[in-house]
């Protein structure tokens, strides 16, 4: 077996601020692409917008949880959708059971 070939790093910026990551695969590196976009969207979006002083720990730390927010919605609507297809499949099977039974 030939080993994996190791993927050449990426540079992405964030802010103003640039990184060099390692990435696993091409749909990781989108990945990684998108939410530094958004991330760097969100800073700029908060800077504009806010009045006197421009706390970048503050914009990054609102960033962040606008971040995790989502991404907790995202895990409870997710749990959510499978507990209703179960509970439809369940519904469905035992219907099927008792009209398919003399």
């Amino acid at each position: 077996m030939e080993p994996k070939k190791r993927r050449p790093p990426i540079n992405i910026t964030i802010g103003n601020k640039s990184f060099e990551l390692r990435t696993s695969s091409e749909f990781e590196e989108e990945l990684i692409r998108k939410a530094a976009k958004l991330v760097t969207e969100q800073i700029e979006y908060r800077m504009k917008n806010k009045k006197g002083e421009v706390n970048l720990e503050e914009i990054l730390s609102m960033v962040c949880l606008d971040a995790t927010v989502a991404r907790l919605k995202g895990d409870y609507d997710l749990r959510t959708l499978k507990e209703d297809v179960f509970k439809n499949l369940d519904t469905i099977q035992n219907n099927f059971q008792s009209t398919t039974q003399p």
